[in-house]
């Protein structure tokens, strides 16, 4: 094989490579921001079925979290902070427990309190739907149901405060009309 003909194909190769390992990393069926947010219908910790669909018209937070997961106990602070500022205004925040025992799911919500409405995920259905690759992960889904971020860890903090950043973005969002 002539010099040139190996130099191309190795790229090629490279290139190849290099797009695999991108669709690996986001996963191939992941939203993406601007992508219509996928819908799910949920138990909450008294039986009742919410959907996210059923929000539409209101901006949503969909945080996925665990009870075994210490960052996002770490993180209960700010979304409660969220909760609290931003809910009044027409934020509405949904925390998804992935746990597989609701019982540990109740007793965590006992102890700690969050102040956004928990819903169940036994087997992590919706995570899976979102591409996710661990906890904590949230997700801001505008009031028609287009995915406008995605964070990966605890929502992003300022010396224990949420970050201007991220309160730039839950501004735009409640200020945008559907």
């Amino acid at each position: 094989m002539r010099p040139c003909a190996r130099a191309a194909l190795l790229r090629v190769i490279a290139c190849t490579i290099a797009v695999s390992a991108l669709v690996s990393c986001h996963g191939a069926g992941s939203p993406r921001s601007g992508d219509l947010a996928p819908d799910f219908v949920l138990p909450d910790l008294a039986g009742n079925v919410q959907k996210l669909s059923n929000h539409r018209g209101k901006p949503v937070l969909v945080n996925l979290w665990a009870t075994w997961c210490p960052p996002c106990i770490a993180e209960l602070p700010l979304l409660d902070e969220i909760v609290r500022d931003y809910g009044p205004r027409g934020l509405v925040v949904l925390g998804i427990a992935g746990d597989d025992e609701a019982d540990r799911v109740r007793d965590f919500v006992a102890k700690y309190s969050p102040a956004f409405k928990v819903l169940l995920d036994p087997g992590g259905t919706v995570g899976t739907q979102y591409g996710i690759t661990g906890y904590p992960e949230t997700f801001l889904v505008d009031r028609d149901g287009r995915l406008v971020a995605k964070f990966i860890g605890p929502v992003p903090s300022d010396s224990g405060r949420l970050a201007p950043a991220i309160t730039a973005l839950l501004e735009s969002v409640l200020a945008a009309t559907g």
